[in-house]
């Protein structure tokens, strides 16, 4: 299903201009826009997803998506997402009681209850940034987690994909206050083994860097909760750039963070800092099975996503 699209106006760089006179000044004004360049993804070019199928949870202005707890009993499998869909990976099951292995998978996979939108894939990814609130809590902790992320990745159906993007934890745990910018190779390969490469028994392996970025306390230039989270490469791919900023003023909160890429991630920085990445942009909420009633559910309201081209 897809959405429509809300036609409010940000200071960034936006698309979808109806006159020719309009399109030339948007096209001069993205050439002469300086690095990061921040690029609007239109509502209208997601696509709702949920396992089971649920409706698409009801939103209001500003905010063009809204995501709550998913309160599907249990997942399901995706026929969109099959097993073979990357045809580099071969991905097996592990039974943990048996401690025996099974594969290649064929066929639909699982995934947990979620509230999912995805994007039409698209070119030039050197940074993500959103614009966002985030509200409720969990009160206390029974094991389980609620993620809330927004994140862009190669692979559509997230199987040893190449990612980076933010995410929000909840727990019922002091951490809960804080979102992570993270970069990550192999997604979703955990344990090790259950992504082969294909035709062998060589495994991939996920490797995974978190950096913390505190969710601001204090209300913004207007008065609301909600912030524009910021990362883009620097430096050639060397280092992220990482920031909050108020999204009305575009004024730094706090101190920005300059953090060096890690080798395994190294060479695709390089290559997305001077070409840009391919792919898709997924925003979401999942988890990984029950959690406690709340006084405050979570929801997560997103007004805008960009890339930094």
């Amino acid at each position: 299903m897809q959405r429509r699209p809300f036609t409010s106006r940000h200071p960034y760089v936006t698309h979808g201009s109806i006159t020719l006179a309009v399109l030339a000044l948007s096209r001069l004004a993205f050439a002469q826009c300086p690095y990061p360049c921040w690029s609007e993804l239109a509502a209208d070019k997601f696509t709702y997803e949920s396992f089971e199928t649920l409706p698409v949870p009801p939103v209001a202005p500003p905010y063009e998506f809204s995501f709550p707890y998913p309160s599907q009993p249990k997942g399901a499998s995706s026929a969109a997402c099959n097993a073979q869909e990357n045809p580099n990976v071969d991905l097996y099951h592990y039974d943990s009681q048996n401690q025996t292995w099974s594969g290649p998978l064929t066929g639909p996979i699982y995934r947990n209850p979620t509230y999912l939108e995805v994007s039409e894939k698209s070119t030039g990814w050197k940074g993500i940034a959103v614009h966002v609130q985030y509200q409720g809590k969990i009160d206390s902790s029974n094991g389980h987690t609620l993620v809330e992320s927004v994140f862009f990745h190669n692979e559509h159906c997230y199987r040893a994909s190449t990612e980076f993007g933010f995410s929000h934890y909840l727990k019922g745990l002091p951490g809960d206050n804080k979102i992570y910018f993270y970069y990550e190779v192999n997604a979703n390969c955990q344990p090790k083994g259950k992504c082969r490469v294909h035709g062998s028994d060589a495994p991939l392996t996920d490797q995974r860097v978190n950096i913390g970025v505190p969710i601001p306390t204090d209300p913004n230039s207007h008065g609301g909760s909600d912030w524009l989270y910021e990362a883009y490469l620097i430096e050639g791919g060397a280092k992220w750039h990482i920031r909050v900023v108020d999204p009305y003023k575009h004024q730094t909160k706090g101190a920005p963070m300059d953090q060096d890429v890690q080798d395994f991630f190294r060479d695709i920085a390089g290559d997305y800092a001077a070409h840009g990445g391919e792919g898709y942009v997924t925003a979401t909420a999942t988890r990984d099975g029950p959690l406690l009633d709340s006084s405050n559910p979570p929801v997560m309201n997103i007004v805008k996503i960009y890339a930094a081209k």
